[in-house]
Order: structure tokens, then C-alpha cells, then sequence
């Protein structure tokens, strides 16, 4: 469930190296910083839409370089999510080449923002469901209708009541949601939940021009 909330980027790359020394030959001089800019497309649940970000590479030396990235990314209609992570990158070959693959590993923060108030979530409630318990239901995409429910946390019993579909949240952050109540004017307003994120993978480095 997490992993369909996590963006997914189609990356288009401008790299502008802050020095002199060209990607094209090793890196020699610790301290070289690189300055790249990402935009494409989030893609998974709960939806797509443009992503944007932007990265920092300090390079100790010929093999190891250490990266900031930061990305936000619209996930459709009342929702989108951002994050921020550091990396160590491995270059597996010498810079002096063409192709340069490398593998990652890195941690940060991942932020995932509804707007509870969208149509999309409980933007359609009208005022006949004002003062409402609405508690997520245990395996469900939903939560249950329960009037004059005082418990609190997920329902993890059967339920027969009447549920309202939330089928455009993902399950791991609905299930987190616990009991809420429809407002009597109808603004939900934000809803946010913030989780640790790991990284690991890799990519190849083409050095075309000097700056690109």
C-alpha cells in the first residue's frame, strides 16, 4: 500500500557543474557541486500529475559523491505530496568514460497532503450528515456512518452500516485517518501524514557536453 503512494518520476535533467572540471574527465578535486533540476510526471494511487524538484551533488572524490534531492508532486485533484532525502552515490565505473553507472542508497522524509474537503474525498457530504462519526473500517477502502460512536482508532469488527467510498485514498493512509466527525459547515480542511523514507537503486550518468 505504501509503495502505490510513493511518486514515481519521469525525469527530464539540466545538470550545471559549479567549477571548471568537466564531467567528461575524473574528478580529481574534491568539493565539485552539481546543480540538477528534475520535472516529469507522479504516476500511482491517488492519481497523476506534474512532479518537479531539484538536486545537489557534492563529490568527495572519483568514486563517492553525496546528493540533497527534494521533489513535490500534484496526485490529482485535492491531493499532492512532497519529498526531501540525502544520498550516497557510487560511481561503479571510472568518470573518464562516457557511461558512467552508479548505485544509491540514501533516507529522508516523504509528506502526503488531502484535502479532505475535496469531492474526491468528503467534498459531496451535505448537511444532513452534520455531527456524523466517520471511522475507517479495517480492510476497506471506506469509512463507516456510526451516530453517537464514542470509540476511537480504526474499526477492526465486521460492519454492515452504511460506508462512504473513499476508493481515491490509498488504504495506508485512509486506515491511519482514526475517527472523525462531519463539520457542521462542511470545511474539512487539510489532512497530513508524514513517514520516514528509504531509497536504494542506481542509474547511468551520460556525460554528453561538459554542462549536460
Amino acid at each position: 500500500m505504501f509503495k502505490r503512494a510513493v511518486p514515481v518520476l519521469i525525469l527530464a535533467i539540466v545538470l550545471m557543474p559549479a567549477g571548471a572540471a568537466a564531467q567528461s574527465t575524473p574528478i580529481r578535486d574534491p568539493g565539485r557541486v552539481s546543480v540538477v533540476f528534475d520535472g516529469g510526471l507522479a504516476a500511482g494511487s491517488p492519481g497523476t500529475g506534474p512532479a518537479v524538484g531539484g538536486r545537489v551533488t557534492f563529490d568527495v572524490n572519483d568514486r563517492l559523491a553525496l546528493e540533497a534531492a527534494g521533489a513535490w508532486a500534484a496526485r490529482g485533484s485535492g491531493s499532492d505530496a512532497s519529498s526531501l532525502t540525502a544520498s550516497l552515490l557510487v560511481n561503479l565505473m571510472r568518470t573518464d568514460r562516457k557511461a558512467v553507472p552508479y548505485a544509491a542508497i540514501g533516507g529522508g522524509g516523504y509528506r502526503a497532503m488531502f484535502d479532505m474537503g475535496d469531492g474526491r474525498f468528503f467534498g459531496m457530504m451535505g448537511s444532513q450528515y452534520a455531527g456524523t462519526q466517520l471511522v475507517a473500517i479495517a480492510g476497506m477502502h471506506g469509512v463507516g456512518l456510526m451516530r453517537g460512536y464514542t470509540g476511537s482508532g480504526m474499526w477492526a469488527g465486521s460492519w454492515s452500516g452504511p460506508t462512504w467510498d473513499l476508493n481515491q485514498m490509498p488504504m495506508f493512509f485512509l486506515q491511519r485517518m482514526g475517527t472523525m466527525q462531519v463539520p457542521a459547515d462542511g470545511r474539512w480542511g487539510m489532512h497530513t501524514f508524514g513517514d520516514p523514507a528509504v531509497s536504494a537503486g542506481g542509474g547511468v550518468r551520460l556525460n554528453v557536453t561538459e554542462h549536460v
